[in-house]
């Protein structure tokens, strides 16, 4: 009997935290991917940052390029879009000074609007990257109880809105030298700026024992 093991690369930036205002392409990080195995997974978050709805759904692409350089030889390899743009994005703030990595729920000052299953978007402007994704599991009077604890702690005050989306988008890298993430709010515009993120996880090399 033989096992084949899987040495991977997880948490490549494609898009580091950005604020993707209303009607402009933003073009993450080219990631070189010229030798890794097969199968790879794109990790994309977008966070809502208004009570209000999208005007047109956000569109996503991955790209792959045939060279290691060269802005001409991109081709998209997958496209989606968000789901919710037509619903209203419920939004508050955070009403909870004591608000730490570990919690399993936090005081919002309004939680109207906010529903189980729902994921809910963390705003960090001071600090971008401590902005956080966590789903709702219930409420209780103003409090939002998570389905697992917080990663970060948060600031108190900041905006809290629900209607986030997070996306799990396989592809083979196999035939890709390089790879990127764009993210599109002018073909059809948005009609607010939403905050995105994404991570690239790829297979380096198979040991089989």
């Amino acid at each position: 009997m033989t096992t084949t093991t899987l040495t991977k690369t997880a948490g490549t930036v494609l898009l580091a935290h950005t604020q993707c205002a209303t009607a402009t392409i933003t073009v993450g990080s080219a990631v070189d991917v010229s030798t890794k195995l097969g199968p790879a997974t794109a990790y994309v978050k977008m966070g809502r940052t208004i009570a209000n709805v999208l005007t047109n759904n956000v569109k996503f692409r991955m790209d792959g390029s045939a060279k290691t350089s060269g802005n001409d030889e991109w081709v998209p390899l997958y496209e989606w879009q968000s789901a919710n743009g037509g619903t209203l994005a419920s939004k508050t703030t955070l009403n909870d000074a004591a608000c730490d990595p570990g919690d399993t729920s936090f005081t919002l000052t309004s939680a109207t609007g906010f529903t189980a299953g729902d994921l809910v978007y963390l705003r960090e402007t001071g600090t971008p990257a401590n902005s956080e994704w966590c789903r709702g599991k219930s409420t209780s009077s103003n409090t939002l109880i998570l389905e697992e604890a917080l990663t970060r702690g948060h600031t108190n005050g900041i905006d809290v809105t629900d209607l986030a989306e997070v996306f799990a988008i396989p592809f083979d890298v196999s035939g890709q030298v390089r790879v990127r993430l764009v993210v599109d709010t002018a073909s059809a515009a948005s009609g607010q700026t939403v905050d995105c993120i994404a991570w690239l996880v790829t297979a380096d090399s198979a040991n089989t024992a």
